[in-house]
């Protein structure tokens, strides 16, 4: 009877149990979902006057905390059976998580602790040690001010100041022994001038540098002549002294303070006369170096002079990057915004970088009470960084020359009983996993070649349970795995050496253009395949005469590549001998000149001698065009457009071997086309070609281009054409070349949007400008 009852009452319970499961199950999402808005609702209101000041505040923030919770802890109960479903199905899963918990959990925790404890004891000492060595330059500093302040006033009353200056230069480069970099400025008060208040409203009248390099302190105030007055809120006091900085200049870009020891001493002379001391002794490289000498701690000075809410209230913008700015990229691009400034997080107020942020070393901030010197307020701030290192940590604990080695000792048996524990427990568990299944001690070999490298390694098995079926399905894994990594190296290897040709490709272009005093000239090539098959150059054929080319190869990547640099030797070849050849002509011309043939001399002072010579750019694109036929195959051919620029006549002597026509708009905004040349190069042998010459006046803009520019694509299939280039370079005529040649370029990337480049594209540009005089 009790028997039937308690089993009635166990089939109740368990219904009901199913009854709360499946309504958890329908309703808990809802209540996933009402909790998400509870949360937003509350993050949207909770700086209202509503929330603060009224009780939806005391009611909304608990009840949106309850309901977040039962969430969490419900949904967080069906992960963690899902996982323990999931991870302790398989025998060798069961296995590993056995042996994790029961062998290394517990050596993992007591590893991480002793090591936190030991990070964190060693780091703590070392920003000890560096503290105690503030202040005791605080203290040399205050003590070394009140003897100078002694000294100064027991000078003889009608000493001059130059006697007096020669006197502090003395006692502060002895004093410069013991506080490295130590400054001195010291007033001597007019009779009947207050002795509190001394300093206040009157530059310093004697003061002593320390003029060495590594004596110079940090921060963008280290350079003041020292003669600055004395702050007000000093006022009365006889002598202070403390760790104080100096606010960054509003026209400073960093926004690193300038940190120094400071101590202030007052004295009266037995005549009445009072004198002021001030010693500054500022975060210097030699500074630094004497703590390093006497602590063995590297310390790198990295003074930030206020938290984020204190720039805030300055109106300053505090930025922190790794390295170079972003706004510093582009010499032609302003410094940094109004208020902007930045905090360079690789390198120290000195310029050197830290050591490398791994677990082993990685700089530790010290934070120290430092006065605002112009104002007088103190508060912590964040002064150094000091390499910390298991090498330096260890040497702030065992610095016992006595009692170190041995704790060292002691530790090294420690740590190599726990070792061969560790390797038992190890011996142990392999032993157990090979009991229970051979199959799962096969794939730990298996997964032990896979390691290395090698996986031709397949597991033999007999068994057809779940262990046999992984095993073969682990073979066929490291037979895909195998050929997707012969795949793979073979990728990497033509990756690379097109990466090496981009490189090589890239000493080929220009890196720099030619000084015109008449023109301006910029130019660029984007490639579309890593190597470019555009090709464009500025050659500097004589003083005063200038090759200007632009070149497209057909095809794309590594081939066109080659031929572009075939194309670029034979160019330069081209140019030397003509260069040779006005070497040669120029002291002719020279003679003509100095025999008194006023227009011959008068046609030489316009132009480049030998350089007027008629057809001498058609005649180099038929040269460079023999060289091609003979060098390449009949299926490779190239347009190039071809011109010397006279800088002295302003002329363009110019050839269009089948390139695009250049765009050469007038100061006016009219557009012609320079269509003047012949058929491409490479593909026929003996053609002639024709040559064409335009004069350029101030204003007027020359722009050469590749197709690849002209026939970019937007998403519709659309290409940018001829007559948009065209309007836009009018449009743009009177920015500079730089800036003209950046315009087109992001209205060709607007145009294509997110698309891949479809070819080379590239850009020459020449501008006259006003002649200088």
């Amino acid at each position: 009877m009790l028997m039937g009852g308690s089993s009635v009452a166990s089939r109740r319970l368990g219904v009901r149990f199913a009854r709360a499961r499946e309504w958890s199950r329908r309703a808990m999402p809802r209540v996933a979902l009402a909790a998400v808005a509870l949360f937003l609702l509350r993050l949207f209101v909770r700086d209202t006057s509503l929330y603060q000041n009224t009780p939806v505040g005391g009611v909304l923030g608990p009840f949106t905390f309850c309901v977040c919770a039962v969430v969490l802890l419900y949904f967080g109960l069906k992960l963690a059976v899902r996982l323990k479903r999931k991870l302790l199905w398989k025998v060798r899963r069961r296995l590993i998580i056995t042996y994790l918990f029961a062998g290394l959990t517990p050596v993992v925790l007591l590893l991480a602790l002793g090591a936190l404890a030991a990070t964190g004891g060693s780091s703590q000492a070392m920003v000890r040690v560096v503290t105690v060595e503030i202040e005791a330059t605080e203290r040399h500093a205050h003590e070394g001010a009140r003897a100078l302040a002694e000294g100064l006033a027991r000078l003889p009353p009608d000493a001059s100041e130059r006697e007096a200056q020669a006197w502090l230069d003395e006692r502060a480069s002895l004093l410069r022994a013991s506080l490295p970099g130590a400054r001195v400025a010291a007033w001597r008060a007019r009779p009947g001038e207050d002795a509190g208040t001394l300093g206040e409203s009157s530059p310093a009248q004697l003061v002593s540098h320390d003029g060495r390099p590594e004596a110079r302190g940090v921060g963008p105030d280290a350079e003041t002549d020292g003669r600055e007055s004395l702050p007000h809120w000093l006022g009365g006091r006889e002598s202070w002294s403390g760790f104080a900085y100096v606010y960054p200049s509003e026209e400073s870009r960093e926004a690193f303070g300038t940190p120094s020891v400071r101590a202030l001493a007052r004295g009266v002379a037995p005549g009445g006369r009072a004198v002021a001391v001030l010693l500054t002794v500022p975060v210097s490289r030699a500074l630094v170096g004497r703590y390093h000498e006497t602590t063995g701690v590297s310390i790198h000075p990295f003074f930030l002079p206020f938290t984020r809410e204190e720039a805030r209230r300055r109106g300053w913008n505090i930025s922190f990057n790794f390295g170079q700015p972003e706004v510093e990229r582009d010499p032609q691009s302003p410094k940094l915004a109004p208020g902007e400034k930045v905090v360079d997080l690789s390198h120290d107020q000195f310029g050197e970088g830290f050591t490398q942020l791994n677990g082993f070393e990685f700089p530790y901030p010290v934070f120290l009470d430092a006065t605002e010197w112009r104002e007088g307020k103190t508060a912590p701030r964040f002064a150094f960084l000091v390499d910390w290192s298991w090498a330096a940590g260890g040497r702030q604990f065992w610095s016992d020359a006595v009692l170190g080695p041995r704790w060292w000792q002691m530790l090294y048996v420690i740590a190599g009983i726990f070792l061969m524990l560790e390797l038992m427990a190890l011996f142990s568990a392999a032993w157990m996993t090979r009991a229970v299944t051979g199959t799962v001690h096969k794939l730990y070999r298996a997964t032990e070649s896979v390691k290395r490298g090698d996986f031709s390694h397949r597991i033999r098995t007999r068994s057809r349970d779940q262990l046999g079926e992984l095993a073969l399905a682990f073979n066929d894994m490291s037979a895909n795995i195998e050929t997707l990594l012969a795949e793979r190296v073979g990728h990497e290897r033509l990756k690379r050496e097109v990466e090496i040709a981009h490189e090589v490709q890239a000493q080929l272009f220009p890196r720099s253009t030619p000084a015109l005093r008449s023109a301006n000239v910029a130019g660029e090539c984007r490639a579309a395949l890593g190597v470019a098959g555009d090709y464009y150059d500025f050659i500097e054929v004589a003083p005063g005469l200038v090759a200007l080319t632009l070149g497209d190869v057909s095809g794309k990547g590594l081939s066109a590549s080659l031929v572009m640099s075939n194309l670029q030797a034979t160019l330069r070849a081209q140019v030397s001998i003509i260069a040779e050849r006005l070497r040669v002509a120029a002291p002719a011309h020279a003679a003509q000149a100095a025999s008194g043939d006023g227009a011959q001399s008068f046609e030489m002072s316009r132009g480049v001698a030998g350089a007027e010579d008629c057809g001498l750019v058609s005649r180099m694109a038929g040269r460079i065009n023999e060289q091609l036929c003979r060098s390449t195959d009949a299926d490779r051919f190239a347009t190039l457009f071809l011109a010397l620029y006279d800088d002295g006549a302003r002329t363009l002597r110019y050839t269009n071997a089948g390139h695009n026509a250049p765009v050469l708009v007038r100061a006016g905004g009219t557009v012609e086309r320079l269509w003047t040349g012949g058929t491409v190069l490479g593909a026929f042998d003996a053609v002639p070609f024709e040559e064409g010459k335009a004069l350029l006046n101030d204003g007027d803009l020359l722009v050469v281009y590749s197709d690849g520019i002209t026939e970019a694509q937007n998403a519709t299939g659309e290409e940018y054409g001829e007559q948009r280039l065209a309007a836009l370079a009018a449009a743009r005529r009177a920015e500079t070349v730089e800036n003209i040649r950046q315009d087109i370029f992001d209205e060709i990337d607007r145009w294509t949007g997110q698309a891949d480049r479809g070819d080379d594209q590239t850009l020459v540009i020449l501008k006259a400008v006003n002649r200088e005089p």
